[in-house]
């Protein structure tokens, strides 16, 4: 059975919104902070461009050989019908989203090896994505990813007006003190949550 979680819809300057669930909650200096993760499943499209060198095949598929990158704003812009038909196939609806995320409607495809691929600019904000599916636009190789761990976000809550997100440049210290409360909360309630299933087997 899924749990059911407390929802909120923020905005961003356009006044787009994205819906979000509320995953944890937090009072710092009589504000309440919110962990959040948009509802819907999170898209990232990337384009392959150029060629690397010999062997360095992406994922050991020469046929992806080349440079991930995101796409330039306008030609993605122009690209979204075509997004659109291809996530069709997959059963799968695309939503834009305030903060120009993309997210989709629908059960995702199960996720074999061979369609994961761990993107970042570094080895160490590297982050593993599931592969739905490519496309050719215009000439250019097109991915659309997912990522397989939850979008997170931090969100404030306050007592009159809506809720915002924050931004982690505008309050470094603040973000600080979320991620070692919020993320520590969070760790230490998936281990409440093991031990609660692994006692009920033992039970069994």
């Amino acid at each position: 059975m899924t749990e059911s979680r407390e929802t909120l819809v923020l905005r961003d300057e356009q006044n787009q919104p994205l819906k979000c669930e509320i995953l944890r909650q937090v009072v710092i200096e009589e504000q309440t902070y919110a962990l959040a993760t948009p509802v819907d499943a999170v898209i990232k499209v990337l384009v392959w461009e150029g060629e690397e060198e010999p062997g360095q095949a992406v994922n050991g598929d020469a046929d992806m050989e080349g440079i991930l990158d995101e796409p330039d704003p306008e030609e993605l812009q122009a690209a979204l019908p075509t997004i659109q038909a291809v996530l069709a196939e997959l059963n799968l609806t695309l939503q834009q989203n305030g903060f120009d995320i993309l997210t989709v409607q629908g059960e995702l495809p199960p996720v074999e090896e061979e369609d994961v691929f761990e993107l970042g600019e570094s080895e160490e904000d590297a982050q593993e994505f599931q592969l739905l599916a490519t496309f050719f636009y215009k000439d250019k190789k097109y991915g659309i990813f997912t990522p397989l761990d939850p979008v997170l976000v931090y969100v404030a809550l306050p007592d009159e007006g809506d809720p915002y997100l924050l931004n982690p440049e505008d309050s470094p210290a603040l973000f600080d003190q979320l991620n070692a409360v919020l993320l520590d909360l969070d760790e230490s309630m998936e281990e409440e949550e093991y031990d609660d299933e692994y006692d009920d087997e033992d039970e069994d």
